[in-house]
């Protein structure tokens, strides 16, 4: 294994406070020394990495996302995934269960460990499912599925009904100190829903999906939690009632945390408008009251950190071919036929996120909604903690080189023709964005290197 140096880049490193200019040495797959430019000059290495300018801070970690492997490999399998994610800036991704089939067992999660393996991309962390089946039952044994490698539990999608059941899981919970992921969503008020309640959904004549569907589930399910120690994480929150709930209910429960997505964050329910079932997902893009409140949260802590629920869908699943001359920048809003709003309504809820969630959170940073180092320890030291990762999101001399390097100042534009993921169902095509991750390290191993000029081979 090389040895190699990043010199002259501005580490930030949320869980040492380590915020200034300093050079990384990387040898054997560890990080060796972390010092001031200069100090290094009579360590030999083999390569060197010039990240004047650029930021290099602990590998990104994405707590929500779909690999699609086993049984949807037509939208992505673990390899195309995991090198998608690593192209983002991720070093690690935490893949959700809702494969076919589910992984509610531990010989799914050891296929796709070892599938994983084989990828050369980012760590795949597996998160099984509460229930087997994805059915909101039965739950699963969640002693073997942490012994096979799992890190976190999540039916997903599926909102778990049942609250005997949730209440068990729980208590499970608690007593592996591994967290549940919830999906949040009162099905009966959801029920036909294709976005947002309100105005737009009014002209397009839509059903709507409300807010309380979100925040009544919300309620019921953590109300449920009568040990606070209980270490429960709320998926995509997605709307400004949620927020006050979740900062209510955190000085009750000390293990609770929750995540926002970049295109919640970014983007109001009139995305819909112009990338038609590309913005198509769930939970719905909610109004711009919502995307502000979901800002303030961020800053303040109340939301704990950034998952891009990547979620890839061929053009099939999305019910393109039916939609694509309906929706764009150029055309009125109007009320859709019946049989376009049923293909709306059937349209695949997801958009692909790894490549462009650096971008996206950067715009936080430079419109200064958040600081460098809130936006690191949220997509690093956060994710690393909610999926007990202890030696994963920080930058700890002796300790395994994941790291992720971050030019703030490039600006690109998106274009889903250049993504590595399989599918292209982005809202965000022809946006510019200014920040993006080019290089990571997953163990020591440069996996992507876009910095120029630099000494070390270019890995893609």
């Amino acid at each position: 294994m090389t040895s190699f140096a990043l010199t002259g880049g501005r580490v930030i490193d949320p869980a040492s406070r380590r915020d200034g200019l300093y050079d990384v040495i990387v040898s054997e797959g560890k990080i060796t020394h972390i010092e001031a430019p200069g100090n290094l000059a009579v360590i030999s290495v083999q390569s060197l990495l010039d990240c004047s300018g650029m930021w290099i801070v602990p590998g990104l970690i994405d707590p929500h996302a779909h690999l699609r492997e086993p049984g949807f490999s037509e939208k992505e399998t673990i390899a195309t995934g995991l090198l998608a994610a690593a192209v983002g800036g991720f070093t690690a991704v935490a893949a959700m269960a809702n494969t076919s089939p589910a992984n509610d067992r531990e010989e799914v999660t050891q296929y796709m460990l070892q599938r994983a393996r084989a990828s050369g991309g980012a760590r795949l962390v597996p998160v099984a499912a509460v229930t087997k089946g994805l059915e909101g039952r039965d739950l699963v044994d969640f002693d073997a599925m942490i012994q096979a490698g799992v890190r976190m539990f999540s039916d997903d999608g599926l909102p778990i009904d049942d609250e005997a059941t949730l209440t068990a899981a729980f208590r499970e919970a608690c007593r592996t100190g591994f967290a549940i992921s919830l999906h949040e969503e009162d099905r009966a008020l959801s029920a036909g829903g294709a976005m947002n309640a309100g105005r737009i959904a009014n002209t397009l004549g839509i059903i709507g999906i409300p807010t309380c569907a979100e925040t009544r589930r919300i309620s019921r399910d953590l109300a449920l939690a009568t040990e606070p120690r209980t270490p429960i994480h709320l998926a995509h929150v997605s709307t400004a009632e949620a927020t006050e709930l979740i900062r209510a209910e955190k000085r009750r429960l000390t293990n609770l945390t929750c995540e926002v997505t970049p295109h919640h964050f970014t983007l109001d329910e009139s995305a819909i408008l112009i990338s038609g079932p590309n913005a198509r997902m769930s939970p719905p893009l909610r109004t711009r009251i919502d995307v502000e409140a979901l800002v303030e949260a961020m800053a303040d802590g109340t939301i704990d950190m950034i998952a891009t629920d990547h979620a890839p869908h061929d053009p099939r699943s999305k019910c393109w071919d039916e939609l694509k001359d309906i929706f764009g920048p150029h055309k009125p809003a109007r009320r859709l036929s019946e049989s376009q709003a049923q293909a709306l309504a059937r349209a695949a809820n997801g958009v692909v996120g790894f490549e462009t969630a650096v971008g996206l959170a950067m715009s936080l940073v430079h419109r200064g909604a958040i600081s460098p180092a809130r936006m690191v320890e949220m997509m690093s030291l956060n994710p690393a903690r909610l999926l007990r990762l202890p030696e994963y999101g920080r930058l700890t001399i002796g300790g395994p080189a994941n790291i992720t390097v971050i030019d703030p100042e490039l600006e690109w534009t998106v274009n889903p023709g250049n993504f590595v993921s399989k599918s292209r169902n982005t809202p965000f095509t022809g946006m510019t964005l200014k920040g993006m991750a080019v290089t990571t390290i997953v163990d020591g191993k440069i996996v992507v290197n876009r910095l120029p000029n630099s000494g070390a081979h270019n890995v893609s």
